[in-house]
């Protein structure tokens, strides 16, 4: 799978044979998503509940949160086992800084992809570990981290 960021809150995610739009309005496929409920085309699930959205695919469980809170034991037990989770970050629009960070320690995913706007500093002063910076994030199930958590900081490729 490749991850793409878009800038804002919209992400690409590409597989063999489909692409899926995590933006306002998500596309699975061709499928356009325009409001919350349970989707599948071509093997790619996504569900869509509570300002949260689960893409399933090659195995892994992809979360894509813009404006997080912190989470109670219900809403948690939901979102078990997320590998990946795509977050914004630095207030505004997106979450504030320390309540993202609070998320992503109630998560636990094996990889973090912010979404931001302006300086991302504290996100990773607050984090805390290295990050790495790409373009992209090509990934397998098989290369998710064990231990530990891998903190990617995409550069948003324009629309």
């Amino acid at each position: 799978m490749v991850i793409l960021w878009q800038g804002g809150q919209d992400f690409v995610l590409r597989t063999k044979g489909l692409s899926v739009s995590l933006c306002q309005d998500c596309k699975l496929g061709d499928l356009e998503i325009k409001e919350p409920g349970e989707y599948e085309v071509g093997g790619v699930q996504l569900d869509w509940t509570d300002g949260v959205e689960q893409v399933y695919l090659e195995g892994m469980n992809i979360g894509h949160m813009k404006k997080a809170k912190v989470l109670s034991d219900d809403e948690l037990a939901k979102l078990n086992g997320i590998d990946i989770l795509l977050i914004g970050i630095g207030g505004g629009e997106f979450s504030e800084t320390k309540v993202a960070t609070a998320v992503i320690n109630q998560i636990d995913p094996s990889v973090v992809i912010p979404m931001y706007t302006g300086s991302i500093e504290e996100f990773i002063k607050e984090e805390g570990g290295s990050t790495e910076t790409l373009t992209e994030l090509k990934i397998t199930k098989a290369e998710l981290p064990v231990d530990g958590r891998r903190i990617v900081i995409l550069n948003a490729e324009h629309k």
